[in-house]
C-alpha cells in the first residue's frame, strides 16, 4: 500500500470527495478546498492505494510534535481487509517521532451509531493507540483523544489547536 498527497490536480479528488461525503456527517465536514490550499505544511490531504486502486483517505494536522488525524476513511469495498491498519502504520511512519492524535465520537447508548462508535474505538485500540484522558465538544457531539507514541493533556491540545490557528491557512 503507498499514501499519497492528494492536491487539486489529483486525479484520486474526486474518490476522495465522494468517499469524504458518505462517511463523515455534514455537520462534521471541513471544507476540502481549504484544506487543499493551505501552503503551510500543517494540513495533508492523502489518498492510501494498493495495486493503483483507490482505498481510501486521510486528512492531517502537524504542529509542534503532534499530527492529528483529523478524518479518516477506508473505501466500503476494502473495509474490514486491514487496508485501514496499514494505512495507519504509514502514516506513523510519515510523522516520524510525532504523537500521532485521532478523536472518536465518545461512545453514547442512546446515539444511533453507538455499535459504531464502539467498533471504532476498537479499530484505533487494536492499532496501539490509547486513551488519553482528553475530551471536548464540537458542532453538538462529544470527542475523545486516542493517541500512538506518547501522551498529550487537555492544555497542550488545545495549544496545539491555537497554533494551528496561528500559523496555517486552513481557518481563513
Amino acid at each position: 500500500m503507498q499514501l499519497n498527497r492528494v492536491t487539486a490536480a489529483s486525479a484520486e479528488l474526486a474518490e476522495v470527495a465522494r468517499l469524504y461525503d458518505r462517511a463523515f456527517p455534514a455537520n462534521e465536514r471541513w471544507d476540502l478546498d481549504a484544506v487543499l490550499r493551505d501552503d503551510t505544511g500543517i494540513s495533508e490531504l492523502l489518498s492510501f492505494s494498493e495495486d493503483g486502486g483507490f482505498a481510501g483517505f486521510a486528512i492531517t494536522l502537524s504542529c509542534g510534535g503532534y499530527t492529528h488525524l483529523i478524518y479518516f476513511a477506508v473505501a466500503e469495498d476494502k473495509r474490514s481487509r486491514g487496508y485501514g491498519s496499514e494505512a495507519l502504520r504509514l502514516l506513523g511512519e510519515r510523522y516520524p517521532g510525532n504523537v500521532m492524535m485521532v478523536d472518536i465520537e465518545r461512545e453514547h447508548p442512546g446515539a444511533d451509531n453507538n455499535a459504531q462508535r464502539r467498533r471504532r474505538k476498537e479499530f484505533y485500540r487494536r492499532c496501539g493507540y490509547t486513551e488519553a484522558g482528553v475530551e471536548y465538544n464540537w458542532r453538538g457531539e462529544q470527542y475523545e483523544i486516542l493517541i500512538l507514541g506518547g501522551e498529550i493533556s487537555t492544555r497542550d491540545y488545545f495549544r496545539f489547536w491555537h497554533s494551528v490557528d496561528e500559523h496555517s491557512s486552513i481557518f481563513d
